[in-house]
C-alpha cells in the first residue's frame, strides 16, 4: 500500500522548519509573499531563520533573544503583502519597528483585485565550501496564526553556471514584486541565482515541476509594471479543463469557474470529467456547485468534519474556546488523456477573482507513471475507512442553503488605503514632524502614526504630525473609522533609519545589566538557558536605581567568556562590536570598550573606528 501524502495526523509540518536549512548553511536572503500579514507571526520569522536549534518558550519571550534574531536576519528579510492586509497587533512593540523596512505592501492596478500568493524564496550559502542553495516553499497559508487546514511543500536546489528556463517564472515573480520596494536592486543577485538553479529536488513520486505565477504578465496598468510575455503561458482554465478526472480542494468558489472546469454548461449530460470530487467550506457551496460534483456519479462535495474544530483535535493547550478551523488549502489533481497525472498546490481558489484578476501562484508537480491515480489521491484525503483517526471531512448528502453567519458590518478601507500615497519625515529641533500625502480627503477616516496613540488627525490631502520622538517614528500608520482600524505601511522619505534603530536598541537595552547580559549571549549562545528574563529584569531594576553603582569594572565571567571566544569563535567579537556601536556609552563603560578593542585586534577583527 503506497504511503499517504496528505495525512493530517502524520504529515504535519512546522512553518519554521520549512524555512530553515541545516546548521552549516547561513541565510543570505529571504523573500516572503503573503496576502495577509500578522506582525506577531512575522516576529517569529527571524527566530527560525537566525537562531539554529529548537527554541524554548523562555527564549521566544525574551526581548534580548528576539532582538538578536532581528539583528542577525532583519536586513536579509523582505515581506510583500496585499495593501491594507496587515493585522493591527494587540501590542505596539518597539521591536516591530526593526522589521518595518522589511515590509512592502503591493498595490494592484485596481484596489478591488488582490495580491494573493503564499510563497517563500530563500538563498543560503554553505559556510564550508560557499556553494549556494535556493529554497522554494509553496504554501496555501498566509503569514498569520490561522489554524485552518493548509498545505505546504518545500524544494531545494543548488546554483550552477547555466540558465535553467524552467525557473524563469520565479524570477519573473520576484522582478514583479521588487517594484514595490524602493530599493529594488537588492533582488538582482537573487533573481539571477534562481535562473541558474540546475534543478529542484522532488519527492520520489514526482519527476517534473513547473512554476505558475498569474496576474504578473501583460501590459502595464496604472503605473504597475507587468512582465512582457515572450511566449504563451497556460491559464488556470487551460490547466484544469478537459480532464478525465478532477479532484479539487478550494475554500472559496465561483459557480462560473466550476461550470467551466466541469463543462457544466454543456447540454450533453455526459460532458466533463468522468470522475470528480470537491473539498470546500459549506458556506461556499451553492445548489449548482453541489449538483455539478454529483453529476455523472461523481464523488460529491465534502466539508470539514466539525469534530476537528475542537482543541483536542488541534493538540493546542494554549487555545481556549471554539477554534474556527476550516479548509484553507488549495489543491487541484488532474488526470488528462495522453498527459501525466499532475498535482497543483498554492494560492489559487476556484473563483473568478483568483482565475481572472488576482496575482496568484501555483506549483505544478508531475507524477511518475503508476505513482498516483484519482482514487489514490481521493482516498488519501478522504480516509473514510480509517477507524483509528477518522476522516477529517464529511460528505454533503443533500443540499440545503447554508445560513451564513451574520458578520458585523466591516468598514471598507480599500479606497483610503490606495488614496494614501506617501509620507516624509522632517527634523525639527530635537524632534520630528511627519507629513502624509493623500489623493484627497476621506470623510470620517482618521490617521495616526503607529506608535503615537494620542496624535490623531482627519485623513485629508496633507496631514502633519508634529513633536514625534525619534523612537516613535514609524513607516506604519493606523486608519480608523467607526471603531475599526486598518494598518498600512508607507514608503517614508527622510526616515533616519539607523538613528531610530539605535534608539530602539537603547530603549530595550536600558541599563548596564541588560547590556552585559546581551554580551554574555553573544559570547555564549547557551547563556539564555541559565537565566530567566524575569531574573534579568529584577537585576536590571535593582541596578537602575543606582546607575553610579555599576562601577564599570569588567565582570570576571565576561572576561573568561571572551578568552574562550578568542580561541574558538573569534567572529563573535564582530557581532559584539556592532552592538556596542549602537549602545550609549554610559551603559558600556570605558573599561569594557578598551577590552573589546584589545580582543578584536588580537583576533584580527574590525578594530576601533572600522565598520
Amino acid at each position: 500500500m503506497p504511503r499517504r501524502r496528505f495525512d493530517q495526523n502524520n504529515d504535519r509540518v512546522d512553518y519554521g522548519e520549512l524555512l530553515s536549512a541545516d546548521a552549516y548553511y547561513e541565510l543570505d536572503k529571504a523573500v516572503g509573499l503573503t496576502y495577509s500579514l500578522d506582525m506577531e507571526a512575522l516576529m517569529g520569522i527571524p527566530l527560525c531563520l537566525g537562531m539554529h536549534g529548537e527554541m524554548t518558550t523562555g527564549q521566544k519571550n525574551n526581548p534580548l533573544y528576539v532582538l538578536e534574531a532581528i539583528r542577525r536576519t532583519g536586513k536579509k528579510l523582505s515581506i510583500f503583502c496585499n495593501a491594507g492586509c496587515i493585522k493591527v497587533p494587540k501590542t505596539e512593540s518597539r521591536l516591530y519597528a526593526l522589521l518595518e523596512d522589511s515590509i512592502h505592501e503591493v498595490r494592484m492596478p485596481n484596489y478591488k483585485n488582490n495580491f494573493h500568493p503564499k510563497l517563500w524564496i530563500l538563498q543560503y550559502h554553505n559556510i564550508h565550501d560557499g556553494s549556494l542553495m535556493i529554497k522554494i516553499v509553496t504554501l496555501s497559508r498566509n503569514l498569520t496564526f490561522d489554524q485552518s487546514m493548509d498545505v505546504a511543500v518545500d524544494m531545494e536546489g543548488f546554483v550552477g553556471s547555466k540558465i535553467n528556463p524552467k525557473n524563469q517564472p520565479i524570477a519573473d515573480l520576484l522582478t514583479f514584486v521588487s517594484q514595490f520596494d524602493s530599493n529594488k536592486n537588492r533582488y538582482k543577485i537573487l533573481i539571477e541565482n534562481i535562473r541558474r538553479v540546475e534543478s529542484f529536488e522532488l519527492l520520489d513520486c514526482f519527476d517534473d515541476y513547473e512554476f505558475h505565477p498569474f496576474g504578473i504578465y501583460g501590459k502595464n496598468e496604472n503605473g504597475i509594471k507587468r512582465i512582457p510575455l515572450s511566449e504563451h503561458r497556460k491559464s488556470p482554465r487551460e490547466m484544469f479543463r478537459d480532464c478525465y478526472a478532477l479532484f479539487v480542494v478550494s475554500p472559496f468558489l465561483s459557480e462560473s469557474v466550476i461550470g467551466d472546469l466541469l463543462d457544466d454548461y454543456s447540454k450533453n449530460p455526459e460532458s466533463g470529467p468522468v470522475k470528480r470530487c470537491l473539498i470546500t467550506r459549506d458556506t461556499s457551496v451553492t445548489r449548482r456547485i453541489y449538483d455539478a460534483f454529483n453529476r455523472r456519479g461523481g464523488d460529491g462535495v465534502w466539508t470539514i468534519n466539525p469534530a476537528l474544530s475542537s482543541n483536542d483535535a488541534l493538540e493546542d493547550g494554549d487555545t481556549f474556546g471554539y477554534v474556527n478551523r476550516d479548509v484553507h488549502a488549495k489543491i487541484f489533481f488532474t488526470d488528462k488523456y495522453n498527459e501525466s497525472k499532475k498535482l497543483y498546490l498554492g494560492s489559487l481558489n476556484a473563483s473568478n477573482n483568483a482565475f481572472d484578476h488576482n496575482v496568484e501562484f501555483l506549483l505544478e508537480l508531475s507524477y511518475k507513471p503508476y505513482h498516483a491515480s484519482y482514487e489514490s489521491v481521493r482516498d488519501d484525503f478522504l480516509p473514510v475507512d480509517d477507524e483509528k483517526n477518522g476522516c477529517p471531512f464529511v460528505q454533503m448528502t443533500g443540499f440545503d442553503e447554508i445560513e451564513k453567519a451574520d458578520e458585523e458590518s466591516k468598514v471598507d478601507f480599500r479606497e483610503a488605503v490606495y488614496g494614501v500615497k506617501s509620507a516624509e519625515v522632517i527634523s525639527c529641533e530635537g524632534s520630528f514632524s511627519i507629513k502624509v500625502y493623500c489623493d484627497h480627503a476621506f470623510d470620517g477616516i482618521t490617521i495616526r502614526p503607529f506608535y503615537v496613540k494620542t496624535n490623531i488627525k482627519p485623513l485629508t490631502e496633507e496631514v502633519v504630525f508634529e513633536g514625534i520622538s525619534l523612537s516613535n517614528l514609524s513607516n506604519m500608520f493606523i486608519l480608523s473609522k467607526d471603531g475599526e482600524d486598518c494598518l498600512i505601511r508607507l514608503e517614508v522619505t527622510g526616515m533616519p533609519s539607523e538613528e531610530r534603530e539605535d534608539a530602539i536598541f537603547n530603549d530595550i537595552i536600558s541599563n548596564r545589566p541588560m547590556f552585559m547580559t546581551y554580551m554574555r549571549y553573544l559570547l555564549d549562545e547557551d547563556f539564555y538557558d541559565s537565566i530567566s528574563f524575569e531574573e534579568l529584569s529584577s537585576q536590571s531594576m535593582d541596578a537602575g536605581d543606582n546607575p553610579e553603582g555599576y562601577g564599570f569594572a569588567v565582570e570576571p565571567d565576561i572576561y573568561e567568556r571572551m578568552l574562550k571566544a578568542a580561541a574558538e569563535y573569534p567572529e563573535r567579537f564582530d557581532s559584539m562590536y556592532e552592538v556596542v556601536e549602537k549602545i550609549d556609552d554610559d551603559k558600556i563603560g570605558e573599561e569594557f570598550k578598551q577590552l573589546l578593542e584589545l580582543f578584536i585586534r588580537a583576533a584580527g577583527g574590525k578594530g576601533k573606528g572600522r565598520k
